[in-house]
């Protein structure tokens, strides 16, 4: 078990994520709980695939982003701000980059090539890479977003337009019954 490899990658994905997080100008209360979210969100994939043996980055990154939605709720109500503003930045450091710069370089090959065994190989690379950025990229937008929906209700609350959502609760319940 390398566990300086998995210091060192949760140490930059906090880096990574308070400077996403920074960059999209939050309330400063949040930069903090940002950072240690991208840590945990990319600590645990890192784990899922060195040490739980998923052997698939989509899946990993799956759970990883679940874990992130539900950090993110509990973080979102320690620091009374809504849970995008936290789990989002935090997932930044997760999108796979090198999958997609990797995508778009063979993409590029495969268009200036005159060989047609070279076009092949590089069209199956492209495509290759082309859908593992994909996948993982959905992974990231689905996870989080089943957090977010199971708890709905929870995140509209904790914005300072909570009224509002107790209104339409309101209306629920008296246009229920009728």
């Amino acid at each position: 078990m390398n566990v300086n490899l998995l210091l060192s990658d949760v140490f930059f994905a906090a880096i990574t994520g308070f400077a996403f997080a920074y960059a999209c100008n939050p309330p400063i209360r949040t930069l903090f709980f940002t950072a240690i979210l991208a840590a945990i969100g990319h600590g645990f994939r890192f784990f899922l695939m060195e040490f739980a043996n998923i052997q698939t980055l989509a899946l990993a990154t799956f759970l990883a982003s679940f874990v992130v939605g539900c950090f993110g709720m509990l973080f979102a109500k320690l620091s009374k701000t809504p849970a995008e503003i936290i789990a989002f930045p935090a997932l930044l450091p997760m999108i796979p980059g090198i999958y997609a710069y990797r995508a778009i370089l063979y993409l590029f090959s495969f268009i200036n090539s005159n060989d047609l065994a070279l076009k092949t190989r590089y069209l199956v690379e492209f495509f290759d890479y082309f859908l593992i950025t994909l996948s993982v990229t959905l992974a990231l937008a689905v996870g989080v977003s089943i957090t977010l929906i199971i708890f709905f209700e929870q995140s509209l609350m904790m914005t300072r337009h909570s009224s509002i959502f107790d209104r339409y609760k309101k209306y629920k319940r008296t246009h229920a019954a009728t």
